[in-house]
């Protein structure tokens, strides 16, 4: 094993490890003040490991050149704000990775926003944030409209003035990061409908499994289809297009065999069987641990709708977004019901004993990827740069051709 790939592995555990402490700590916090002092401990780890990462995956790459050679603002754009952001961080001298950092730092202020609302339960919540969320790795721009959204979502679920107005607006803000991002406006329909009943555990449950087990290629190919359109429609060359089709997370956890590039395949069934252990007392289960939250049918109700959708949605990067920014719910919906399975009470019962294997399946992406990713390159920090701005995306395209 590689001295690159220790670190990265090592580094992971201690952030994983960290979030439970911080977890713990913002707990047991009583005033607001105290929440977000509390919060540095969930912050620092988090921006560290992934905030000084490099050349992971394309996007960080493409964006780096992109950011180096953002000399004059670029107004001919549907998504000002992202391009202002660019811009005036580049005209002070910020460096990249300092930028990405700011845009992981946000992305953890938004969830944590959102957490204030199951506050007791974080330590379980918290460490589940880097898998639910482990697309951040490559989706960049998508994550800081993402972020905008949820600091909306917040907004819109508070008791505040004018929460509709400020919500819209952080909303807007959004969609002028990552246009594809309007898609999310359904969040707003989704706090009046999504919140009212829980979806039936039983037919959830059913639902999943259908989606794990026996969504066809055929459905995959027809998905692929339109999002080969849908990217010519952004005025993208075909062959552009192409490539898109193929820019799928690596990590994902519905990759296929052991290489690290996926194309339009079937699950296999190891991963299928761990997806659904993963999934399974959550869904069973949490309706009866967060009924007495306020939001937790929503916040149940949009977990489930991704993770129904995401088998198939995740083998086309223009859809994986949208089953993703839904699977951050999974980190609250599946925190608290880890919280509530463990307790005492359970203690040395088979239930238990499945609800930790069932939590140790969601870390299966993280430890998959960092075992069997063949190229040291995918799992640098900015100190192995060795002088370099960014990597050749070349390479990463040139696996996805060669693997697809």
């Amino acid at each position: 094993m590689s001295t690159i790939r220790l670190i990265y592995i090592i580094l992971h555990i201690l952030e994983i490890w960290l979030l439970f402490v911080a977890g713990k700590k913002m707990s047991k916090t009583t005033t607001n003040r105290e929440y977000w002092r509390k919060s540095l401990w969930a912050f620092i780890p988090y921006v560290f490991v992934l905030g000084l990462r490099f050349g992971h995956n394309i996007d960080w790459n493409y964006y780096c050149k992109t950011y180096v050679q953002y000399q004059v603002m670029d107004w001919n754009t549907t998504e000002p704000l992202f391009a202002s952001f660019f811009y005036v961080f580049n005209s002070i001298g910020i460096p990249y990775f300092i930028v990405i950092s700011l845009q992981v730092a946000f992305f953890m202020y938004s969830f944590l926003l959102l957490c204030k609302h199951f506050k007791n339960c974080l330590y379980y919540v918290l460490p589940l944030l880097p898998v639910v969320a482990q697309s951040n790795d490559n989706y960049i721009r998508w994550y800081w409209a993402v972020s905008f959204i949820l600091i909306g979502f917040y907004w819109i679920l508070s008791n505040k003035g004018r929460k509709y107005l400020v919500g819209l607006i952080f909303f807007i803000a959004g969609i002028l990061v990552h246009n594809g991002s309007v898609i999310l406006l359904l969040f707003i329909p989704a706090y009046f409908f999504l919140n009212k009943k829980f979806f039936s555990p039983k037919f959830s449950a059913i639902a999943i499994f259908i989606s794990v087990f026996f969504m066809s290629i055929a459905i995959m190919s027809f998905i692929n289809d339109i999002a080969t359109y849908l990217y010519l429609l952004g005025g993208n060359s075909i062959r552009d297009a192409n490539i898109s089709k193929y820019l799928l997370k690596v990590n994902d956890i519905t990759s296929v065999g052991l290489s690290d590039v996926t194309g339009i395949k079937e699950y296999g069934m190891i991963t299928k069987c761990i997806v659904c252990i993963s999934f399974l007392p959550v869904v069973v289960y949490a309706p009866r641990f967060l009924a007495k939250y306020k939001y937790g049918a929503l916040f149940y109700n949009l977990f489930i709708i991704g993770a129904f959708f995401n088998p198939f949605f995740s083998t086309v990067e223009i859809f994986d977004r949208y089953s993703k920014t839904l699977l951050i719910f999974q980190a609250v919906v599946a925190g608290i019901t880890y919280y509530k399975l463990l307790r005492d009470k359970y203690k040395g019962g088979i239930l238990r004993l499945f609800c930790m294997f069932s939590m140790l399946c969601c870390f299966y992406p993280f430890i998959r990827y960092s075992f069997l990713t063949k190229s040291d390159y995918r799992m640098m920090y900015i100190w192995n740069a060795d002088g370099k701005e960014y990597i050749d995306t070349n390479l990463y395209i040139l696996d996805m051709v060669k693997n697809r």
